[in-house]
Order: C-alpha cells, then structure tokens, then sequence
C-alpha cells in the first residue's frame, strides 16, 4: 500500500433478526407442532380413503399423498430443530464472546 492510501477499520457486524415473542419463548414449539403434524398424517394415512373420498374418486392415492405431505413434515422438523440448537450454541458463545470482549484492558495496565 501506498503511505496516502488507508485501510479502512475492519469492523464486525452481527445481524440480529427480531423473532415472533411466542418462538422467543418457546424456541422448541414449531419443530415439535412440525414432527406431531407428520405422526398425525401417518396416523391418517390409515384411514386416507374413508377420510378422503374427493381424491379417491379422481384417481390419486390418498395414502400416497398423506405419507409424501408426512415425510415433507418430518424433514422440516428435523431441520428446524437442527437450526434452532445451533442458533443457540452460537447465541451462547457470541453471548460469551461479548462478555470478554466488552471492556477490554488498558494497555498500559
């Protein structure tokens, strides 16, 4: 680098997204409604051509159709649960991270 040119100060930004007050406090709730949904519709699938005629009658398989939305619901809450207890071990160490590095030590001390 030339001596007239200057790095500009490299600065770490955190982006914070507001979350819904209700997954704030229940952080587990949607993968849990998401993986009780999917146990719900293999449950239904049993019943799938008493339960839904309409389909039936125009030739697609309820059963099929049941389990596909079932397995759709199951690796979605897989997923969310996955994501969420990584986003708090990483809340925990940034939290940490924070904690050290929020009043740093005098050089001369």
């Amino acid at each position: 680098m030339f001596s007239g040119q200057f790095e500009p100060a490299r600065q770490q930004y955190v982006l914070t997204l507001e979350r819904p007050q209700l997954v704030r406090q229940y952080p587990v709730l949607i993968p849990v409604l998401l993986v009780l949904g999917a146990v719900g519709l293999c449950i239904v699938s049993f019943f799938a051509d008493t339960l839904f005629p309409v389909l039936a009658l125009i030739g697609v398989p309820s059963v099929l159709v049941c389990l596909s939305v079932a397995l759709v619901l199951g690796v979605a809450g897989v997923l969310a649960a996955i994501i969420s207890i990584i986003e708090g071990i990483d809340r925990y160490r940034l939290r940490n991270s924070c904690q050290t590095t929020a009043f740093p030590k005098p050089k001369g001390a």
